[in-house]
């Protein structure tokens, strides 16, 4: 009988030295970030796109030759029931250390519906006389998301050793 239970476990065991878990997740409040040649992490910022807050990554572009960008997703969880569009979640960008170096990662904070993409916060000034762009700030090292109403930029800086 112990010989039997000892083999069951065995499987597992092996799994959780394979890196089971995933690549190793930074949030908001953790924005300086060291990592290995060949490793792999993500930035995982709370959201809620129902409710129009959503993130974007933002010019100019982490150094390519230092981290590469794999992509973004989102994981939403489903509101109370009888609540519409109180759904939460995050959403995620997936970057790979490719060389030795630091680099930056600019990420656009959209809170409300004020802005849908990076490219929006950055298009030129509109003409004389119609409305401004969108003001968008930089958030202090320690800014959460619940600190402003406001698009904000949030500055992750990447060392690959």
């Amino acid at each position: 009988m112990r010989i039997r239970t000892a083999l069951w476990a065995l499987p597992l065991v092996a799994l959780a030295g394979c890196g089971l878990t995933g690549p190793s997740a930074y949030g908001t409040d953790e924005r300086s970030v060291t990592a290995e040649v060949g490793e792999e992490f993500t930035l995982e910022v709370p959201a809620s796109p129902t409710l129009g807050e959503n993130w974007y990554l933002a010019e100019p572009r982490p150094d390519s030759a230092v981290l590469r960008y794999e992509g973004r997703g989102e994981e939403t969880e489903g509101s109370a029931e009888g609540i519409s569009g109180g759904g939460s979640g995050t959403q995620h960008f997936d970057f790979t250390a490719v060389a030795p170096g630091r680099t930056t990662v600019k990420l656009l904070y959209c809170p409300h519906g004020l802005c849908h993409s990076a490219a929006e916060v950055t298009a030129s000034p509109p003409p004389s006389g119609t409305a401004s762009p969108v003001p968008v700030m930089t958030a202090a090292a320690t800014a959460t998301p619940n600190d402003t109403d406001n698009p904000t930029y949030y500055l992750y800086t990447i060392t690959v050793r």
